[in-house]
């Protein structure tokens, strides 16, 4: 079956959606170590979303999922399509999703929010440092 978003989705997002598939779906659970309190790092949508956007050249957007979930996606280029790589409370994904019409749910249940890296520790050591590890195992992943 083809969905029917699949129609108005340009041929190139349809193949990188399935190579970003390719790669999550293959991503073993990853030991990231422990945070300052010595609790473990969980992999995060941030930490992947992030990942995920350095090895495909995608922009990250941080920002909130249905207005109360903090989230983070990728857009592409033309800022028409939008990837969500591990989706909040969802088993399942990547998603590509329509994120240009004014009826699409891309533009309803993902929601910018410029100031998320000042709420969230994206700069700390510790999520730096997770970012990098998954990134390498992503490359891993895509080059057997």
């Amino acid at each position: 079956m083809t969905p029917h978003a699949a129609k108005y989705a340009p041929s190139e997002y349809l193949e990188l959606l399935g190579r970003i598939n390719f790669a999550v779906s293959r991503l073993p659970d990853l030991d990231l170590g422990q945070d300052r309190r010595g609790k473990p790092i969980v992999l995060s949508c941030h930490m992947l979303t992030r990942a995920i956007g350095k090895i495909f050249g995608l922009t990250v957007v941080d920002g909130y999922f249905n207005r109360g979930f903090s989230h983070s996606w990728l857009l592409t280029k033309d800022q028409c399509w939008l990837f969500d790589v591990y989706p909040v409370g969802i088993i399942g994904g990547p998603f590509l999703v329509d994120a240009s019409s004014v009826l699409s749910p891309g533009r309803i249940v993902y929601q910018r929010h410029g100031r998320m890296c000042k709420i969230l520790p994206f700069s700390s050591p510790e999520f730096r440092r997770s970012v990098r590890r998954i990134t390498k195992e992503i490359r891993k992943i895509l080059e057997e």
